[in-house]
């Protein structure tokens, strides 16, 4: 029995396409409808022929012709019901796919963070089209041998109750065994399922991270590695499938059967030529059917535990909603965070009673030794990760309170790992809007790439590669500049986005930001300390707090942290 979780996604699925269904019911009907017409008219020829010593006259021509035109409209009908009711399995895949996708992208980062992509992928590609032969090919067949065993029953009875009476009970002690193997089948299933699942996140890794492998030799190591979970994998795809294989004999043995009893019938006697002819018929349509239901219950089964992975998924909620539909208005561009508490799960602070204000159109650099939570800072201004109420603030209104896509729509975002998509570099800039080229490259020009784009023999056309494989580290860190600024913002946050670039052209690209946009709030997170001489104030955070605001030249002076930080750079580039 399906567990009430896929029951329930089946009638939902039903009901959503249910015109479909009708329609799938109605051919499929009629298609048994004329296959129980067919019997009859052989058992009508083959009476007639009995008696006419062999003899094929117009009459018994006349039931031919009617038989082999029943058969050929049986055969337009048929294809009919199976365009339509398998259209229903592909339109439940392609629905689940994008409810699927969608959902991925409401979820928190933190989610990410904790989850194998490569199962995740599995998730949304083997599990929902395992969905869909269940919601396709398991449906067609549930309907089509339900109006099979209803149609084709009442003839057998007709014919001859007695035999259709031990036929059925032949077929009761196949079914219980059965019913017994597809427990076996769902365990086995699920098992196989997530060694997919694991199977999948070991490639996934291995080719983001080939440049680590092939630089350290390692790939004799990994080829192990995959053989080990690949091994694993192929032993439970072979357990499983000795048990699906025990299905499909144990079903022909239900046809044998029949054959077995008609055959006894008929040799004492007890069937005319004709009836033995259209029992026979009855027994070829049922046999096939019976025998697939071995094959619906593993497709059902596997159905049954990708409904259940892939719910998993929905079932994950974001905490970061919206809380209201007020949307957020930026117009100075003024940044003022209130002892603000950030905490891991396990009650380990990243930001204890944080309070930094970004005054609007400042040039404000955040510094501190890695893990002092400045990235952890950068992100809560744009709700990336999950804050109270009543802590950060902008133009005087509290973020958490406003709109998601306005904030983020309004406050331009590097974040330290330059990410490109594989497509051109205009694409990648003008990622999350519809801007013209003007528009794109003179924001590639302030940030410094404009004369490299162009050097390239395809220009701004040119394809990145996946993860921008094709451009170097400084490259890539300024095309993501150049994607944040497109638009224009008044907030720009840079989260150590140019440490890859050399040290003077990065002073040449804030001070042409700081020139064009003139009220620009501007908040740079580096190690490079030489970044800040220029900034407004520079805010020094230790183990989540704020231990040091001021200028460069004060806080070489006064401040301990300050000056173990740029020692250390002074160091790095001896």
């Amino acid at each position: 029995m399906l567990k009430n979780l896929t029951f329930r996604f089946v009638i939902d699925q039903v009901k959503r396409y249910w015109k479909e269904t009708l329609l799938g019911t109605f051919l499929l009907i009629l298609t048994n409808g004329i296959g129980v017409l067919i019997p009859i008219q052989i058992k009508k020829a083959v009476d007639l022929l009995a008696t006419k010593h062999f003899q094929v006259d117009s009459q018994i021509l006349l039931f031919l012709l009617g038989i082999a035109g029943l058969a050929v409209l049986m055969a337009f009908i048929r294809t009919g019901s199976r365009v339509v009711l398998f259209g229903i399995g592909r339109k439940v895949e392609s629905d689940q796919k994008q409810l699927f996708y969608e959902h991925l992208l409401k979820l928190d980062l933190a989610y990410f963070s904790t989850q194998r992509i490569g199962d995740l992928i599995s998730r949304a590609t083997s599990d929902i089209q395992a969905i869909r032969q269940m919601m396709g090919f398991g449906l067609l067949n549930v309907i089509n041998i339900v109006w099979l065993y209803a149609l084709t029953l009442p003839l057998m009875i007709s014919l001859n109750a007695d035999l259709t009476f031990w036929i059925l009970i032949g077929y009761l002690p196949i079914l219980f065994f059965v019913k017994f193997l597809s427990n076996k089948l769902k365990t086995q299933q699920q098992k196989a399922q997530e060694d997919l699942g694991a199977l999948s996140s070991f490639i996934e890794e291995d080719l983001n991270g080939i440049q680590v492998i092939k630089a350290y030799s390692q790939e004799e190591r990994e080829i192990n590695r995959f053989k080990k979970i690949n091994d694993q994998f192929l032993n439970v795809s072979i357990d499983l499938a000795k048990w699906r294989g025990l299905i499909w004999p144990i079903m022909q043995l239900a046809g044998g059967i029949s054959f077995f009893a008609l055959l006894i019938y008929a040799n004492k006697g007890a069937l005319t030529v004709g009836t033995a002819a259209a029992f026979l018929i009855c027994l070829e349509r049922l046999v096939f059917p019976t025998a697939i239901l071995g094959w619906l219950i593993t497709i059902f089964q596997r159905g049954s535990v990708s409904v259940e992975r892939v719910n998993e998924i929905f079932a994950e909620l974001p905490q970061i909603v919206d809380k209201s539909n007020q949307p957020l208005k930026v117009e100075s561009g003024s940044i003022e965070i209130k002892n603000l508490n950030i905490e891991f799960e396990q009650g380990v602070k990243i930001l204890s009673n944080l309070s930094l204000e970004f005054k609007a159109g400042e040039f404000v650099g955040v510094v501190g030794m890695i893990g002092s939570g400045k990235s952890t800072m950068c992100k809560s201004i744009l709700r990336l990760i999950h804050i109270p109420d009543q802590a950060v603030f902008i133009d005087s209104q509290d973020i958490n309170l406003c709109k998601i896509t306005s904030l983020r729509e309004q406050v331009g975002f590097v974040p330290q790992e330059a990410f490109l998509f594989n497509a051109s570099i205009a694409e990648n800039i003008g990622f999350f809007g519809k801007f013209s080229q003007a528009q794109i490259e003179e924001s590639a020009k302030l940030a410094q790439i404009h004369d490299e784009i162009m050097s390239f023999p395809n220009g701004y056309e040119t394809i990145t590669g996946e993860r921008g494989v094709m451009l170097s580290g400084g490259q890539a860190q300024r095309v993501s500049l150049a994607r944040a600024i497109v638009a224009n913002p008044k907030i720009l946050l840079l989260d150590d986005s140019i440490s890859s670039v050399d040290n003077e052209i990065g002073l040449t690209i804030l001070n042409s930001l700081r020139e064009r946009f003139k009220d620009l709030t501007l908040i740079l997170i580096t190690h490079r300390i030489s970044s800040l001489k220029e900034a407004d104030r520079i805010y020094i955070l230790d183990k989540g707090s704020c231990v040091g605001q001021g200028k460069h030249s004060q806080l070489l002076r006064h401040n301990e942290v300050y000056q173990k930080l740029w020692k250390l750079q002074l160091v790095a580039k001896d």
